[in-house]
This record gives structure tokens, sequence and C-alpha cells, in this order.
């Protein structure tokens, strides 16, 4: 890659996809693009927002340690944040990780959120083909993702987007509490 193609980590440019005006049907206008590390603040605070949502309690601290370091090494994963004219509107974070099941690169959606108010106005939508186009582009073989039980807004959005649901639960034991 030339110079002008790649960032300071050697990764592509990623250009801004604008949703551009969209008042006339009542939504607000917003734009998707990679976090910097300059907007990590703000995304740690929206996740565990978000987290806090489905009772889990996150430190804003250690989430930014992680967020950081994501942005910092594209070969962690990325953020792709969803921007109204003032602030951040809705965040994904993907981490990436080699697997064996699917034999490459998956990324696994850990986290996607939309500002409540927001909600039902394409946000979700617009992020979710953002991580797919971002995830194509890096050649990764698979997406996984995990759905609070009960949560049909979530699975309706997944379906449409081909996602499907897997017939085994997730464990889980923390080592560091």
């Amino acid at each position: 890659m030339s110079g002008g193609d790649a960032d300071a980590l050697g990764r592509p440019r990623r250009s801004v996809l604008s949703l551009g005006d969209m008042s006339a049907t009542g939504m607000q206008a917003f734009s998707i693009a990679p976090a910097a590390a300059s907007d990590c603040r703000e995304c740690a605070r929206l996740l565990v927002e978000q987290l806090g949502e489905h009772g889990v309690d996150a430190s804003t601290e250690q989430l930014l340690r992680v967020l950081e370091s994501v942005v910092a090494d594209g070969t962690r994963g990325f953020i792709l944040l969803a921007r109204d004219d003032l602030r951040i509107v809705g965040v994904a974070y993907v981490a990436t990780i080699l697997s064996a099941e699917h034999c490459g690169p998956v990324a696994w959606l850990e986290e996607l959120y939309v500002t409540p108010s927001l909600r039902s106005q394409g946000i979700g939508t617009a992020l979710v083909t953002a991580v797919l186009e971002r995830t194509r582009e890096m050649d990764i073989v698979a997406i996984d993702l995990e759905i609070d039980a009960g949560h049909s807004r979530a699975e309706s959005l997944y379906r449409r987007f081909g996602f499907r649901r897997l017939d085994r639960s997730r464990w889980v034991r923390e080592l560091t509490k």
C-alpha cells in the first residue's frame, strides 16, 4: 500500500459513510466512521450505559483502556461510531480472533449500542452494514455475536442481515474477580 492508502499503523484508511439529510422523514442525519483515540472516553461512557441496561457492572476507566488498545492496534479489532452533528450516538465494537471453528479470522461483534432516544432511526442498521463492509475488507470469514434472551428487536435486526441462531449456550468463567 502506498502511504496515502494506509494510516500510521499500516491499516487501510477508511472513508466516512454519510447517510445524508434524512430530515424529510423525521430522521436525523448521521455518519459512520472508525473511532479515533480521542473518541474512546465517550465510547466507554456509552458502552457502560449499554452494559448497565443488561445488568452488567462495568468500569468506564477499565473499558477506556480496552478501547484505546483496540484503536491503537487494529489486529485486536475495530470500533465504528455513528455521529450526528454534535455527538456520538452509536457504537459498534468488534474484536477479532483466529478461529479453529471457522478456520480463519473471525469478528466478534461484542457490542452494538445506539442512544435510546435515537433507536429505530436506522443507526443500528447502518452500523451493522458498516461492520459487514469492514469485515469483508479484512477477509474475515465469519462474524459471531450474542443477543440477550428475549431481545426480539436485536434478533430482528441481525436476521435481516443473514445471521442465524446457533444451538448452543455461552458460558464464562471470570478469572479476575
